[in-house]
């Protein structure tokens, strides 16, 4: 029996696997959450501009202190659960480490790069073509 030390290929291989797969499968669940967050954020703002209306109307009155403190508890909440993730990732294999930076591409790359850059062919409004362009086409 003979036992050899090092990688071989199907481990590599496995390894590619995973590290593509854990990219992809970050990537769309970081699209989406993106995309439900815009929807969340939304529906939220819809919601409190009434409030925001009355308030400044002078008809309701919002108690700013327990505010501040509800919304204190909530980045403290929010900081040990970063908390939480940052010891996973630590802990996470290739799929995991993989994954993360596959969600903080799909969070983040709609936003640095669109896929479908903007031309002068696709225009909201038609710009009308003068006679000095007419000529050069």
């Amino acid at each position: 029996m003979v036992i050899r030390r090092g990688v071989n290929a199907l481990d590599l291989q496995i390894l590619a696997l995973q590290a593509v797969g854990g990219f992809t499968i970050g990537a769309v669940l970081g699209y989406v959450i993106r995309k439900l967050a815009k929807v969340f954020i939304f529906a939220l703002g819809l919601a409190l501009l009434p409030i925001a209306l009355l308030w400044y109307a002078g008809v309701l009155y919002v108690n700013w202190p327990a505010l501040n403190e509800l919304v204190g508890r909530f980045v403290t909440w929010l900081l040990g659960a970063a908390k939480g993730f940052e010891d996973a990732l630590a802990s996470a294999s290739v799929f995991g480490v993989s994954s993360a930076v596959g969600f903080l591409f799909g969070l983040a790359a709609p936003a640095l790069h669109s896929v479908y850059k903007p031309s002068d062919h696709y225009r909201f409004v038609k710009r009308k073509v003068r006679e000095s362009e007419r000529g050069s086409e």
